[in-house]
């Protein structure tokens, strides 16, 4: 009876020798997974909040990205009016010039109206 407590006591004692430092090291992986997941709830709390602010930018990049767009638009449209008012302008060009003899025969027209107007009068009277 005795001899086998003694050998069941050695074969604990090699036993226990071998699963200790294992269990240690099993406590020691256990503590550095609970600190790997806290470690990764923190990252992921930040990956989640980076995602809103990126969202956010995407949001605002594409109001400025249609914004541009119209004040493009907006652009190239005073520029076809610019051009056709230049156009209209250079057209009434030459139209001053013959508004400005129509304006200086007129004058000599009036000129005369009042000489016109006595002599047609006259020749009616007689």
């Amino acid at each position: 009876g005795m001899l086998r407590w003694v050998f069941a006591m050695i074969k604990y004692n090699a036993v226990a020798r071998t699963v200790e430092p294992k269990r240690k090291a099993v406590a020691k992986a256990e503590k550095s997974l609970r600190a790997s997941e806290k470690d990764l709830a923190k990252i992921k709390k930040e990956v989640k909040k980076l995602n809103k602010e990126l969202a956010a930018f995407n949001v605002k990049m594409e109001e400025n990205m249609s914004e541009q767009q119209r004040l493009k638009d907006e652009a190239d449209l005073m520029q076809k009016r610019l051009a056709a008012a230049e156009k209209l302008i250079k057209g009434l060009a030459s139209e001053r010039t013959r508004w400005t003899a129509d304006l200086e025969e007129l004058a000599k027209v009036r000129e005369r109206l009042l000489g016109d107007c006595l002599l047609t009068s006259s020749f009616l009277s007689y």
